[in-house]
């Protein structure tokens, strides 16, 4: 088993999971939540929750894109051996493309998420309009999430001639 490819798709998941999680949280229960409050309370209730958020969302985007890429470029290089030739005939284009949608989605999801924590005034439309921002990136990670059950579906394998246990059995008589 190849522990470092592990703890890479783990730490991917984990961080997919704590940014689309904290996200959803964000648009369907503490938006909803801060409408009771005056405009002071939110106000210092929002900074407190941007300020704590902004340090998980930028740690989250760098664990998404440096797990990424390489889980990407790993995959990639697996795929060049010859056992993956049938792999290659039927999902490598397939595979490029819809990654390739995939990895624009989440650079658009990562620079909203950016734009609703972050302070700098040429962004302050997109904060001003959180609810509609947190409901476009809770869309886009689901496509994302859904393109990801894609892409790990075409994931098949080596088309061996044998497999182990059949190679075994051989040798063995």
């Amino acid at each position: 088993m190849d522990w470092l490819a592990l703890a890479l798709r783990w730490i991917h998941i984990v961080a997919a999971i704590t940014a689309v999680g904290g996200t959803i949280f964000m648009r369907m229960a503490l938006l909803p939540s801060e409408q009771s409050l005056d405009d002071e309370s939110r106000h210092a209730l929002r900074e407190r929750v941007r300020s704590r958020w902004a340090k998980v969302v930028m740690a989250c985007i760098a664990f998404l894109l440096l797990s990424g890429l390489i889980n990407f470029f790993t995959f990639i290089g697996q795929t060049k051996a010859e056992p993956w030739s049938e792999w290659r005939t039927s999902y490598n284009k397939l595979y490029n493309m819809i990654f390739g949608i995939k990895a624009l989605l989440a650079l658009v999801i990562f620079f909203i998420a950016s734009a609703l924590v972050g302070r700098t005034d040429a962004l302050k439309p997109i904060r001003q309009n959180a609810k509609m921002w947190l409901t476009v990136n809770v869309v886009l990670a689901v496509l994302v999430v859904a393109l990801s059950g894609v892409l790990r579906s075409t994931h098949i394998g080596p088309t061996l001639p044998t497999t182990r246990v059949e190679a075994t059995e051989t040798a063995h008589g």
